[in-house]
């Protein structure tokens, strides 16, 4: 039987309808098109979200978690449970393990994994990779998500996929790529920012540059939106307690956080935090100074600026977060990672290999990276 997961839902922070499905609420009214798109209207909160093709997402997303469980063994690859035990070895002598709830057992195709701390904090980035489809330099998206405290990389994924999608999960690329924005003032950047949200045909469908993969190459590229409640789907498996988020300014982004997070945010128990960073000088170790406050967008957001010498950033509270713990927020995690991936040739040889390759390849690379942080914390590198 297909596992319901709920992507129609409403996204509103301090909603009593936030993460309930459409058959929970009386409040739904559905599809509406006072937007242009058809939309969940939730009347309890006056909202608007883009109404997805509930059966073909979760059927492409249980054989996205599926497969992610059985090559990695963290959660169990039928109910998703992540309450497992060793069970053995097979034939080979390799591992096998048991779901403690559903008690299906299965061999992970990766073996000796570490066990995994849960954060404190999830920092999550995207990022424009390139990749050779039928012509040159075509576009994967991608996210990264760490451990904001320690720096380790806790998931990629990339909008490539090798598994079946209906047709509305596909990405479509109408020619009309959204600028990126490099103005020179971080607060003007924040305002063009939430005007090009307003711009798209739904606040979701992001126009990122050309993704068509080589004919008759095996997969799809997924809508950007898609691979976001797919990406927070499988860390959510594997951090169901986690409370504190800080993403970069996408709004698609926080409606993926909130509505896998939902009770958690229902119960005013999570932060979330949109963060646009301005770093000039790494180097700097002094306190931040707050400057004041402005709102922005179709939601009028209030944003914080803080200045720190040479470098500047801008936060805001999506989930009524602790004003606070403004201060200590940062992308440096993703920062420094970013900055390695640009050192590593195979990477940069991106352009030259398929979407599935370029997958493969960051895959492997969060993997060494990670490893190369834990040899150098605790010094157990071989000498000779």
């Amino acid at each position: 039987m297909l596992t319901l997961f709920t992507i129609n839902t409403c996204k509103s922070f301090g909603c009593r309808n936030l993460g309930l499905p459409i058959s929970a609420s009386a409040d739904y009214s559905w599809p509406d098109y006072r937007l242009g798109y058809p939309a969940l209207h939730c009347r309890a909160c006056g909202s608007y979200p883009p109404l997805f093709d509930e059966q073909q997402f979760n059927e492409w997303l249980s054989a996205h978690l599926s497969a992610y469980a059985s090559e990695n063994g963290h959660f169990c690859p039928e109910c998703y449970c992540n309450k497992t035990i060793c069970y053995g070895h097979n034939p080979r002598g390799t591992q096998r393990v048991q779901c403690r709830v559903c008690k299906k057992v299965w061999t992970p195709k990766q073996q000796n994994q570490r066990k995994i701390v849960p954060p404190e904090r999830i920092e999550t980035v995207p990022l424009i990779v390139p990749f050779q489809g039928r012509s040159a330099e075509q576009k994967l998206y991608v996210l990264l998500s760490f451990d904001a405290a320690s720096g380790n990389i806790l998931h990629i994924s990339t909008n490539f996929t090798q598994h079946y999608i209906g047709e509305t999960l596909r990405y479509r690329w109408r020619g009309n790529i959204e600028p990126d924005l490099h103005h020179s003032n971080i607060v003007t950047r924040v305002d063009m920012r939430e005007t090009q949200f307003l711009r798209r045909s739904q606040f979701d469908e992001i126009q990122y540059g050309s993704a068509v993969l080589k004919r008759n190459a095996r997969g799809a590229i997924l809508r950007p939106v898609i691979a976001a409640h797919g990406h927070f789907r499988v860390l959510s498996l594997l951090f169901p307690d986690v409370k504190r988020h800080v993403i970069s300014h996408e709004c698609f982004l926080r409606g993926a956080v909130i509505t896998v997070w939902a009770d958690l945010f229902r119960q005013r128990q999570g932060e979330l935090w949109f963060l646009e960073e301005e770093i000039n000088d790494s180097d700097i170790n002094i306190p931040w100074n707050f400057q004041g406050t402005t709102q922005h967008g179709w939601w009028q957001g209030q944003w914080q600026l803080w200045v720190q010498k040479k470098n500047r950033k801008m936060v805001c509270s999506l989930t009524g977060g602790v004003s606070n713990n403004a201060e200590t927020l940062s992308l440096t995690a993703s920062r420094h990672f970013i900055q390695w991936l640009y050192q590593q040739t195979i990477f940069t040889h991106s352009a030259q290999l398929s979407a599935g390759r370029v997958t493969q390849i960051l895959h492997s690379l969060a993997h060494d990276y990670n490893e190369k942080r834990v040899i150098k914390e605790t010094g157990c590198g071989s000498q000779k």
